[in-house]
Order: structure tokens, then C-alpha cells, then sequence
């Protein structure tokens, strides 16, 4: 077992490598100018626009501290926004298959006996806000779960589930206002801050008050947990589902069954934010690929095989809550051969 964990955490540290180096050679020159703008003292939020030529931006959804990244993001949406439909497309797809992650590190997160980086899923967010999702978690967050002593069927309270399955809305609510509200409105503004700024990863402190890491592992404690999680994913796949559908129709109107020219605008000759989006999109559902086979490849060839059916959120909710079943069901037949 301890080899099989070193082999996927190399595995899964290159792929986040690989997509840190490829996002940054893609973005990074595209960016310097703005990035430079944004970080320039001399000029104020109120004067932004009206000195530098980009979009004005709400420095309070910063928080202070992250200033700098809200008026990138925001340049960065707006860019996304004005590509339609390949920036819509690739944020979406990102949406779409990082849903499974809103219950995948919640509920992480509170297991009893889980330690190191995933009992932070904040200081996780915050790094998937500055660095990309795509490297992120499969840079840190796969290789410091396979050691992490986490398993699945580890009851948590109700509370923490049900989190996991709130946190949607506000990104899924933001997605919608970034790219159907006016880009001149102050709705926008916020919208954009917020969606790519600190505020999101920081929804989850209040469960530091949780009682999950406490909670005693036993057989009603296990199935209570079980139930609820099945509920979640079940509610996480039906919504990663229908984003997807969206999209597929969005794309279908726009290129028919022509992939050489949806290719063509998301990745080949795509602005900078397009293709940004589109690294993210592949190398996430690539790690939670990665998170699901070092339980069970089998599982992550199943997610695999329903992918282009259901999309990639979807299918993954789709095993991850079968994991989650056998998981518990193993801990439940643990404890009757102990009784």
C-alpha cells in the first residue's frame, strides 16, 4: 500500500507540475500587463478604469489582502465573458467538474482521523484562487490525501454534509450573473470579485465548529452519515448534470457537429483566459480521475466510460458516492466481526 500511494502521489504531483508550467507559459505573458496595473499603488480602484483602460473592479470583495488577485479576476471574467460562447463553455466546464469536489473536501475535512493539508480546505481554496484548480489539486491536494489516514465511510455530522452541498449555490448563482449580467453594471463587478476572489474558499470557517473530527465511529453513527452522503452526491450529480446539458446545447447551437472549430476557439487559437479555462477543465477531471483510482481503478474507468453520458462532474459524484457506500459498508462489517 505504501507503494501504491508514493505512485499515484508522483503521479499526481507531475500532472499539477505540468499544468502550473503550462498555464503560466499560456497566461503568464498575457497577464503581466494587467497584473502590473492592478498592483500599481499610485492608482486608485475609483481611478482604475478611467487610467489604465481595463475594467473597473471592487476592491472590498478583496478583503484587503487580496486586492490584486480581484482586479485580475475580474479581467480575466470579462475576457471569458466577451468570448462567447468558448468562455462560457470553459468555465462551465470547470463548474461542472469541480462539483464533486464541494463534497469530496467538505466532508474530508471532518473525517476522524484525517490529518495534514485536507483538514484546511480554506487554505486549499484560497491556493485554487491563486494558483488554478487545476494545479492545485493534484499538486498538493491528491498527494497529501493519500496520506492523509482519511477514509471513506467515516461518519460526519449532518451539518458538514449539508454544507457540502450548499456551497454550490453561491458559485453556481455568481456563474449565472457574470455572464448574463450588463458588463457595465455594478452587479457584475461584485460578481466577477467574489467568484474569483477570497470570499468563496472562505464559506467553509465556520465548520472549524464542527463536531466531524469528534464524532465516535459507530455502526448508527455510520449509517446515519452514509445515508446523507448518498443524498448529497445524488443532488451534486443531478446539478453537475444539468449544467453540463447547458453546455452541450450552448456548444451544439453554436458548432453543430463541427469539434474542428469548437477545438479550434477553446483551445488552438484561443485567447489566453480561453485556453487558461480549458487546462483547467482537462487536468482536474484528470486529478479526480486520479483521486478515484488509487481506490479503485476500476471506479475511475467507469467514471470514464459515463463521462461524455453525464459529464464529468456528474460521473464522478456518480462513483465517488459508491465508494462512499463501500466504505461505509466495510466499516459496518468491521464492527460486527468485533462485536
Amino acid at each position: 500500500m505504501g507503494m501504491r500511494r508514493l505512485c499515484y502521489a508522483a503521479v499526481s504531483f507531475i500532472v499539477g507540475a505540468w499544468a502550473f508550467v503550462k498555464v503560466n507559459s499560456i497566461s503568464g505573458p498575457a497577464f503581466e500587463p494587467i497584473l502590473a496595473a492592478c498592483g500599481n499603488a499610485e492608482i486608485s480602484a475609483e481611478d482604475f478604469a478611467r487610467e489604465t483602460g481595463y475594467h473597473s473592479y471592487e476592491p472590498k470583495v478583496g478583503l484587503g489582502v487580496f486586492k490584486i488577485l480581484v482586479c485580475l479576476i475580474t479581467q480575466f471574467l470579462l475576457e471569458l465573458r466577451e468570448t462567447y460562447p468558448a468562455g462560457l463553455l470553459t468555465w462551465g466546464g470547470v463548474v461542472v467538474a469541480a462539483l464533486p469536489l464541494n463534497g469530496l473536501m467538505t466532508i474530508t475535512a471532518g473525517r476522524r482521523g484525517a490529518k495534514g493539508p485536507v483538514i484546511y480546505p480554506t487554505i486549499i481554496g484560497l491556493l485554487y484562487q491563486l494558483l488554478g484548480i487545476s494545479v492545485i489539486f493534484p499538486l498538493i491536494y491528491n498527494p497529501s490525501y493519500y496520506f492523509s489516514g482519511a477514509k471513506l465511510g467515516v461518519p460526519v455530522t449532518n451539518l458538514r454534509i449539508t454544507a457540502a452541498v450548499i456551497f454550490t449555490l453561491p458559485v453556481t448563482l455568481l456563474t449565472y450573473f457574470v455572464f448574463a449580467s450588463p458588463t457595465n453594471g455594478y452587479t457584475w463587478e461584485v460578481s466577477a470579485g467574489i467568484l474569483g476572489g477570497p470570499i468563496l474558499a472562505m464559506l467553509g470557517l465556520p465548520l472549524w465548529l464542527d463536531k466531524s473530527p469528534s464524532m465516535e465511529v459507530t455502526s448508527e453513527n455510520v449509517a446515519r452519515s452514509n445515508s446523507a452522503i448518498q443524498r448529497a452526491y445524488t443532488f451534486l450529480s443531478a446539478v453537475a448534470f444539468a449544467i453540463y446539458s447547458y453546455l452541450l446545447v450552448v456548444a451544439y447551437q453554436t458548432y453543430g457537429l463541427a469539434f474542428d472549430e469548437l477545438w479550434r476557439d477553446i483551445w488552438s487559437e484561443a485567447g489566453p483566459s480561453v485556453a487558461f479555462m480549458t487546462i483547467d477543465t482537462g487536468v482536474l477531471y484528470l486529478g479526480e480521475l486520479l483521486f478515484i483510482a488509487y481506490h479503485s481503478e476500476w471506479k475511475a474507468f467507469k467514471a470514464f466510460l459515463m463521462t461524455p453520458l453525464v459529464g464529468p462532474g456528474a460521473a464522478c459524484c456518480i462513483v465517488l458516492k459508491e465508494l462512499e457506500g463501500e466504505g461505509s459498508n466495510a466499516l459496518l462489517l468491521g464492527e460486527k466481526k468485533t462485536a
